[in-house]
């Protein structure tokens, strides 16, 4: 049954066309943009090539809501092509032909490019590369594209960050200073949050990544893993704790791995992360060599050993029922954010 907004509408062309502005620039895929005109307005209130025809004219820039269609050329390009067909058209070009032909794709034209960037980004690894002397590098999982127009590269690659649907698993990038400032203001103006569940920083990346913090979508990073000298990583736990609150939410659960640890900066690490509200599990990998003395700080620092397990300790958090439990082991030291069982 056609809704209330449809009847009244079905005769006004320029609402209808107002109305699949409004789809479009929802950046969904055409098909879905449809369903939700359909939708919305009644299934029967218009046919799909008259809803294509005007969806194209604006992913090619065209928002002139009173064009004449009488005006329509007698002959079109390949750029006018039905949506559905130029599909099919792709998909013959083999599985993974959206990460291949994306980026070639969306430079033939406005109405191609609007359709490759409405396809949901399939990959889970992104790494970017930029070397003094060499050309910037994106890689896509196992798909690596070579760019000599830096503005070209970048175009591509906000492509990609900005879409809605993207969930990366891993994002990397090394030597990027060349351009580091221009990317973080286009994700700023564009107010681009990125999904993200594992983050992997060392101390080559750190800088970088600490000025991405603010484009991370909090609540997807599972695990920041750290790697780095001993020197290093204590500067990064420092770091930590000075941040803003709301990017601190990053380091909720973190893996840190070092070759060794002395006892005093264990104990300072320690000290440090009791005093994360929002830290939920770090697991520290190192060899300490001795854990006697390491066990008397913490204890001192007010965490109670639990007798059947003398490794674990619990630490009360203040204003709250929970606790943390840190174990103790040569190999390392895991701290864990519990809540004391009814």
């Amino acid at each position: 049954m056609t809704s209330k907004l449809g009847e009244s509408c079905l005769n006004e062309p320029k609402i209808r066309r107002h109305i699949i502005l409004y789809e479009f620039r929802s950046g969904l895929p055409i098909f879905e943009c449809y369903k939700h005109f359909c939708a919305r307005m009644g299934p029967d209130s218009l046919d799909f090539l008259e809803f294509e025809f005007w969806w194209m004219r604006f992913s090619a820039g065209n928002f002139d809501l009173d064009y004449d269609r009488s005006q329509d050329p007698k002959y079109r390009t390949i750029s006018d092509m039905p949506v559905h067909i130029f599909e099919k058209i792709c998909e013959k070009l083999g599985d993974n032909y959206q990460t291949k032909y994306r980026f070639t794709l969306r430079h033939v034209c406005k109405s191609f490019r609007a359709l490759a960037d409405s396809w949901i980004p399939i990959c889970k690894k992104l790494s970017i590369s930029s070397p003094p002397n060499g050309n910037m590098s994106l890689n896509f999982d196992w798909e690596s594209f070579q760019y000599q127009d830096e503005q070209l590269a970048l175009d591509d690659l906000i492509s990609i960050l900005k879409h809605p649907k993207l969930k990366l698993e891993r994002f990397h990038f090394r030597d990027i200073r060349r351009f580091l400032g221009e990317l973080l203001l286009k994700l700023e103006s564009l107010k681009i949050k990125i999904h993200i569940e594992n983050a992997h920083w060392s101390q080559s990346n750190w800088e970088c990544q600490k000025r991405f913090f603010p484009f991370y979508r909090a609540e997807t990073v599972q695990m920041v893993y750290i790697e780095g000298t001993q020197e290093k990583t204590m500067k990064f736990i420092n770091e930590i704790g000075e941040i803003e609150p709301e990017e601190r939410i990053l380091f909720s659960r973190m893996e840190i791995t070092l070759r060794y640890l002395y006892i005093k900066d264990a104990t300072k690490i320690i000290k440090n992360f009791l005093k994360l509200s929002n830290l939920k599990y770090c697991h520290l990998k190192a060899d300490l060599r001795t854990t006697v003395q390491l066990k008397i700080n913490i204890e001192r620092f007010g965490a109670k050993n639990q007798f059947d397990r003398p490794d674990v300790f619990h630490y009360p958090i203040a204003n709250s029922n929970d606790y943390f439990e840190i174990e103790v082991q040569r190999n390392g030291i895991r701290i864990e954010r519990k809540s004391v069982e009814a």
